[in-house]
């Protein structure tokens, strides 16, 4: 859905077509060759967003901060590239950061008609309170189960929304908590 794209310069479009933002390839000399042709593009472009703060805060917490992660292991998103010995400009050409550098710029991979539903069925997150978070989840399983979405991937996905949509960090987890118990 496009109103959660950042807006990009005509210079950060032009870099953003040279990108090969796709997680997987069919063979290894595919993956290595946009690796290795996405690590100026993604450093230049990385740079100007952060030039002009065009990255979401929010986004940037659920990049930087340890409490918008769960997981058996603590930390950040960027402290396990960190941990695993990658680090400064290794992390934002390293291939993994590829998911991370789609959310940034586009928002949740959920379908548009999904965005639309579980946003109608949100309405105003300043209204929400904590005694919508039954309700909230309920509609975000039914939506997980009705367009038959990856359970691995859907949790991860309406977080990201939540996090966008502006409802609390609290709100966005138990979203996801709730679709984890899809079955």
């Amino acid at each position: 859905m496009e109103k959660y794209h950042i807006e990009l310069t005509e210079e950060e479009a032009q870099l953003l077509s040279k990108l090969d933002l796709r997680s997987y390839h069919q063979n290894h000399d595919e993956g290595r060759a946009a690796y290795l042709s996405n690590q100026e593009p993604i450093l230049a472009l990385l740079k100007s967003l952060s030039a002009r703060r065009a990255i979401p805060d929010v986004r940037l917490s659920y990049w930087n901060d340890p409490n918008y992660r769960s997981g058996r292991i603590k930390g950040s998103r960027k402290g396990l590239f960190e941990r695993n010995g990658c680090t400064g400009a290794d992390i934002y050409t390293h291939p993994h950061f590829l998911e991370h550098l789609r959310y940034f710029l586009f928002g949740t991979e959920l379908p548009d008609a999904v965005v639309t539903e579980f946003e109608k069925k949100v309405g105003k997150p300043e209204w929400v309170s904590s005694s919508d978070i039954i309700p909230i989840g309920k509609a975000a399983r039914d939506l997980t189960r009705r367009y038959r979405l990856d359970i691995a991937q859907a949790p991860e996905e309406f977080f990201k929304l939540c996090l966008d949509m502006g409802l609390g960090l609290s709100m966005a987890e138990a979203v996801m908590r709730s679709i984890k118990q899809v079955r």
